[in-house]
């Protein structure tokens, strides 16, 4: 009888305790923060060259490939290669040496032929620039495919990209053409005489700096940095035939677009390195098939500044990009746009990089590569891995 008591008592005090606890509130663990990194993969010395303005290349090889602006044996620029789990490993291809180009500014492209193609902005020939290709396999040896003269456009900034049928490199020229403004030219993947597609005339555009996008309705998209209706730049749709249709930038919606554009979703989408609410750059859209491009959001200084960067769509569905300026540090900056709006991620100081100027590639392991212009150990620039 007494041990059935006992055992009241317990039960009861177990009840009761049970109880407290489903009226206290609820407390659950914290879900662990993970912080974003910045890993600087290449402190760039003069060496191994030097202010990388365009981004790297994922090569169909697994490694990443990339050019210098400046530096290597001869500074005038390299062309390199990344190596190894971390990609730390700095391979220099090819030093430029003035004849067979000097200051490459453009990415990197890998056609279906699976060499490299690449521009240089000046040298060559003319002191022009240069069209060159890296033979595949080991992308030491280097062809020139063309000098260009200032008649079939002069300094290309842009990559180049191919076009639907993989035949022709379609890229622009910043100045040269009959206007002395700028060109779009096409030309055979095994080099030739190149064509001009269009001569830019300050209505259409003048001083285009980005490379084409290749849409999925077919046209090729672009940006002048300078030109149209105000002399802010503009934006266009270009068919495969020539006929070029412009939208002029008004400042308020954004001025002097110096990047590539981005296809998502129906639409077209960019950056501009001035103009928008702050005057430090905007991001925008057009709808695809052309149209006055629509502001989507400003950066202000804090969120970054002067974006000369394409975006580049996140596997989260968001786009990531750099600013070249702008951050804590005034040295550019990594952001995130969701909808329309611009969060901040990363500041650089200098010392991991400085002036990031080129587009972010996203790898299968979801981190960001990039490269910044100056900065790192050298002041002579880096290239960064980045995760979210």
């Amino acid at each position: 009888m007494k041990l059935c008591k006992q055992r009241q008592r317990k039960n009861s005090v177990l009840i009761l305790t049970s109880l407290a606890v489903l009226a206290s509130p609820l407390v659950l663990p914290l879900p662990q923060a993970f912080a974003q990194t910045l890993t600087t993969v290449v402190n760039f010395n003069g060496t191994n060259g030097a202010n990388p303005k365009a981004g790297v290349l994922p090569g169909k090889d697994g490694n990443l490939y990339g050019t210098t602006s400046a530096g290597g044996s001869q500074d005038k620029g390299t062309a390199f290669k990344l190596t190894g789990s971390n990609f730390s490993t700095v391979t220099t291809l090819v030093n430029f040496t003035g004849t067979n180009g000097t200051n490459p500014i453009a990415r990197l492209f890998q056609a279906n032929d699976d060499n490299l193609y690449g521009a240089t902005f000046t040298g060559g020939t003319n002191n022009l620039g240069t069209l060159f290709q890296l033979q595949k396999t080991t992308f030491t040896n280097l062809t020139t495919l063309l000098n260009f003269n200032g008649t079939n456009g002069a300094n290309p900034a842009g990559r180049l990209i191919s076009d639907s049928d993989g035949k022709f490199l379609w890229g622009i020229t910043s100045a040269g053409g009959v206007n002395k403004k700028g060109t779009v030219f096409k030309i055979p993947l095994t080099g030739g005489v190149p064509t001009v597609v269009v001569n830019f005339n300050d209505t259409n555009g003048a001083t285009p700096l980005a490379r084409l996008q290749l849409a999925s309705d077919k046209n090729y998209y672009g940006t002048a940095s300078a030109g149209g209706a105000t002399n802010k730049g503009v934006v266009f749709k270009l068919t495969p035939t020539g006929v070029i249709t412009s939208y002029s930038f008004s400042g308020a919606n954004g001025q002097s677009p110096q990047s590539g554009l981005i296809e998502s979703d129906k639409f077209i989408y960019g950056t501009t390195s001035l103009g928008g609410a702050n005057n430090k750059g905007a991001i925008f859209k057009v709808p695809l098939g052309g149209g006055t491009p629509v502001l989507v959001a400003s950066f202000n200084g804090t969120n970054g500044a002067n974006p000369t960067a394409a975006l580049t769509k996140g596997k989260d569905g968001n786009f990531y990009g750099t600013t070249s300026t702008g951050g804590a540090n005034n040295k550019g900056a990594i952001y995130r746009l969701t909808g329309g709006t611009i969060t901040l991620l990363f500041s650089f100081n200098g010392k991991n990089g400085a002036t990031p100027e080129s587009t972010l590639i996203q790898l299968a392991n979801g981190a960001f590569y990039g490269t910044a212009s100056t900065g790192g150990t050298s002041e002579k620039g880096t290239v960064f891995k980045f995760t979210p």
